[in-house]
């Protein structure tokens, strides 16, 4: 805290002395972007979610306020018990001039492992991975506070994100006592292998107090090969990513448990990818439950980068009577202007 304490206040003393310079902002007009989702689904055990919806949509602003700080906001619309909600995704600025790091103030999506950086939009399936929701939550790890990132001067890339927030979700955290923060950090390492492929490594760790009074301990690794060709990079590439994550709460709803997820993903054309995923849901787990075990196929077809259709099946064995099975079919659609997705 005191660490992270002193990077700010070094930061916008920077800021106070540093030569004015003229305004970047477009106070009148932000850019702004929508994000929808349209889905068709039919379950063979859960009925409940069958049929056409409106998934999702997400409205996006976003704007350099002056020329010290960037803001960003994000609107979720979905669906909760019959009617439809707005909620605030994410709602933060980002310093524009402190040297060597980046600061974030505001609400944001946590590096808590990779996919937990994602919106709905650009999940890499049509919906999240086991572990993700049973550990993290339906709508994942999304906290208020304050975070620094910054590059470590290495012979490659590498990045450490360090977020010091209010520790607000549910399970995880919720101590009670606003005093009581939750602390959470991210190290991550790319490698370029050759001018086609790249290898990304990295680690998370998250720690709080929950509304036991006793500390809640989240740790993650996530591992991501890439491979387009530079030459006919438009029409074949391929991917390979896999990411585990645990979960160790203690005091009186003790639980731990953990998972790992694992895809792979090819570019047929240049407008046709298919993908399979599998999912494991009950590695070191303190309740007495059978492991889900998850099998995803998928193809898509993208007519442009703001426009795709994915048809999905899977199957879920987590040892009822019957397996899970469920088609999914969905129309993704983005609209003005749309953020460069993190690599």
């Amino acid at each position: 805290m005191k660490l992270l304490l002193a990077i700010f206040l070094c930061s916008f003393a920077y800021i106070t002395y540093a030569q004015p310079l003229p305004s970047r902002g477009k106070a009148f007009n932000p850019d702004i972007g929508v994000n929808a989702l349209f889905l068709d689904q039919e379950s063979k055990r859960d009925k409940s979610e069958n049929g056409m919806s409106l998934q999702e949509a997400e409205l996006q602003f976003s704007s350099d306020v002056d020329a010290y700080f960037t803001a960003r906001v994000l609107l979720a619309i979905e669906e909760e018990a019959g009617e439809y909600e707005i909620s605030p995704e994410e709602a933060f600025v980002e310093t524009l001039q402190v040297p060597y790091a980046t600061i974030k103030i505001g609400k944001s999506k946590m590096p808590m492992g990779k996919h937990n950086q994602l919106h709905s939009h650009a999940f890499p399936f049509i919906n999240a991975p086991l572990q993700n929701e049973a550990i993290l939550g339906e709508e994942g790890l999304s906290e208020t506070g304050v975070g620094a990132s910054g590059l470590i001067p290495l012979p490659w890339f590498s990045e450490l994100t360090f977020d010091y927030t209010q520790g607000e979700n549910e399970d995880l955290f919720n101590a009670g006592d606003k005093g009581k923060k939750a602390i959470i950090g991210h190290f991550k390492n790319l490698w370029e292998l050759s001018d086609a492929a790249t290898i990304e490594f990295g680690i998370s760790g998250a720690q709080g107090t929950n509304s036991d009074g006793a500390d809640t301990n989240l740790a993650g690794a996530d591992f991501t090969f890439k491979w387009r060709p530079v030459e006919g990079g438009k029409y074949h590439s391929f991917e390979w990513a896999t990411e585990y994550l645990q979960k160790d709460r203690k005091g009186l709803s003790a639980d731990k448990l953990s998972g790992i997820v694992s895809h792979l993903k090819y570019q047929l054309a240049q407008r046709w990818w298919v993908q399979y995923r599998y999912d494991y849901l009950g590695l070191n787990q303190s309740r007495s439950l059978d492991p889900s075990k998850r099998h995803t196929a998928l193809i898509a077809f993208l007519p442009s980068e703001f426009s795709a259709l994915r048809l999905q099946y899977e199957t879920i064995d987590d040892g009822q009577a019957e397996d899970e099975r469920t088609l999914s079919l969905q129309f993704n659609i983005s609209i003005g202007a749309h953020p460069a997705h993190a690599y």
